[in-house]
């Protein structure tokens, strides 16, 4: 098979793969989460919500190095250069150890400082249930070099299936503990037994398909690697500093300036977007080592080419599951978890705004990942973030926005920064080509979007029942891929190529 036949296999497999065990997972997540508030109640959400960020918070400890040292996989496994792999796999493995230890500590530091982070008083158990969290968060890391070995060598479906696994036999569990009555802590147990399985049951694997990792390492990583290494690890720490603070924040501002109960009601929400996030994403995630593949050969005519139809494909889909947020996300959280959890429908339109802003950056993030691009990128983080917080906190704390307020600081900094920074450095450093082409399919795309949610704003009031209003949901939807298909040639293009293979 040609080697870009090759590429376009794997990058289909691994997306396929992913993408249908996301959505049983966040189809089992969805029930966990039912039973959860019914069980535990809207107090413990809102505690569960709080610990997650932070424990992103406290992966700043990683630094983005894992990442860095991930894309340098990309050339050495085109290139069969087993010694290189051994050498980059063997600093990412001495690399994690000392995160593993560093969690660790700021664990205890933070289970000492927690109550000064929850506005009110703190529910029973808290500190033990933290450190569970933090304990499953460490062992997420101990053999986490397998899972980016396969993924950079495009064999992400077989992590997929990991995962899957794994995954759903501790929801499984989960919610046989809660339905027989035991409590938040037995629940954590069950999650960080799972992820330390998972881990072994990887390894195993992976050692069967790279049995020369378990020889001993021959040679030092070459100087010239070393030097990007420590420039790309250089612009990793900021980007990883500014990811944080972008997505870890929300809920710990609402947590100190209104309360557990907001951080609980907001969570409803972010719970669909992240699942469908996560959907989307894992398709993406699945090409960015055949992206990185392609890059090796530096083709850059045939990689801008592979870029914006990658690009249209992306935000055509963002706009079909937008539009179905739009149409049904109201009615969806009334019938999950009940119409006292439901936001203001300005709240909710911010909110999918916010997810098509996000996730219409992925190519570029993608391509900037396959290049390796992360000394350019090392200011952007840092402003990104220090918008995002100073809005955020303004929003929340002076205008009493609530939720509406750290979905719009967000949205400033992606209007104010992403939309023009992440996609420079992509077309200057990456593709070396300058940017007319992207501004046009980036306004065009826009253009779309807007005009789409205008339409559906002043029509779809004129259905009341809902099965009707599906029904014009599907009218809609065919009618606008059909004409997506007729009027724009790279999404044209990547469909056929998609149904092709």
């Amino acid at each position: 098979m040609k080697k870009n036949g090759t590429r376009a296999y794997a990058s289909k497999k691994n997306a396929l793969y992913g993408v249908i065990f996301q959505f049983l997972t966040l189809a089992m997540s969805f029930i966990v989460r039912s039973i959860f508030i019914q069980h535990l109640g809207n107090e413990f959400l809102g505690l569960d919500s709080l610990f997650k960020n932070l424990l992103n918070l406290m992966s700043f400890t990683e630094l983005g190095i894992g990442v860095a040292i991930s894309s340098s996989l990309y050339k050495p496994l085109a290139d069969n250069n087993v010694e290189l792999i051994k050498a980059l796999i063997h600093l990412l493995k001495v690399f994690y150890r000392w995160i593993i230890g560093i969690i660790m500590l700021f664990g205890v530091i933070m289970t000492a400082i927690l109550p000064s982070l929850i506005n009110g008083a703190m529910p029973a158990g808290a500190r033990v249930a933290f450190c569970l969290y933090f304990l499953n968060s460490a062992a997420t890391y101990m053999l986490v070099v397998n899972r980016t070995l396969l993924i950079a060598d495009q064999k992400a479906y077989i992590n997929s299936i990991n995962q899957f696994v794994f995954l759903f036999l501790q929801q499984i569990l989960q919610i046989i503990m809660l339905i027989i009555g035991l409590n938040y802590i037995v629940y954590l147990v069950i999650q960080l037994l799972a992820t330390i399985f998972s881990n072994f049951s990887l390894g195993i694997r992976s050692k069967k398909l790279y049995p020369y990792l378990a020889s001993p390492l021959s040679t030092k990583i070459p100087a010239n690697v070393v030097r990007d290494l420590k420039r790309n690890v250089i612009g990793m720490i900021s980007a990883k500093f500014g990811g944080i603070v972008l997505n870890s924040t929300d809920n710990v501002v609402l947590s100190m300036f209104v309360n557990l109960a907001t951080v609980g009601n907001y969570t409803n929400y972010t719970t669909v977007i992240n699942g469908l996030t996560t959907l989307v994403n894992t398709a993406i995630s699945a090409i960015t080592a055949s992206v990185g593949n392609l890059g090796t050969e530096e083709n850059y005519e045939k990689e801008k080419k592979i870029f914006f139809q990658l690009y249209w494909g992306n935000a055509i889909l963002l706009m079909n599951i937008s539009f179905g947020m739009y149409f049904f996300f109201s009615d969806f959280i009334k019938i999950w978890v009940g119409s006292q959890y439901q936001l203001a429908d300005i709240t909710t339109l911010a909110i999918i705004f916010l997810f098509f802003q996000n996730q219409l950056r992925q190519i570029a993030i993608t391509f900037q990942i396959a290049h390796s691009l992360f000394w350019q990128q090392r200011y952007k983080s840092l402003f990104e973030a220090g918008i995002n917080l100073i809005f955020s906190i303004f929003f929340v704390k002076v205008c009493h926005l609530s939720i509406l307020g750290v979905v719009m600081g967000t949205i400033a900094s992606n209007l104010l920064i992403n939309i023009w920074w992440e996609p420079l450095i992509v077309f200057k450093s990456g593709l070396r080509s300058n940017m007319k082409r992207y501004w046009y399919s980036f306004f065009a795309v826009n253009s779309i979007f807007i005009l789409s949610l205008i339409i559906i704003y002043f029509t779809k009031s004129l259905f009341a029942n809902v099965f009707v209003l599906a029904g014009y949901y599907l009218v809609f939807s065919l009618i606008f891929n059909g004409l997506m298909l007729i009027f724009v040639a790279d999404f044209r293009t990547l469909v056929l190529k998609v149904l092709r293979r």
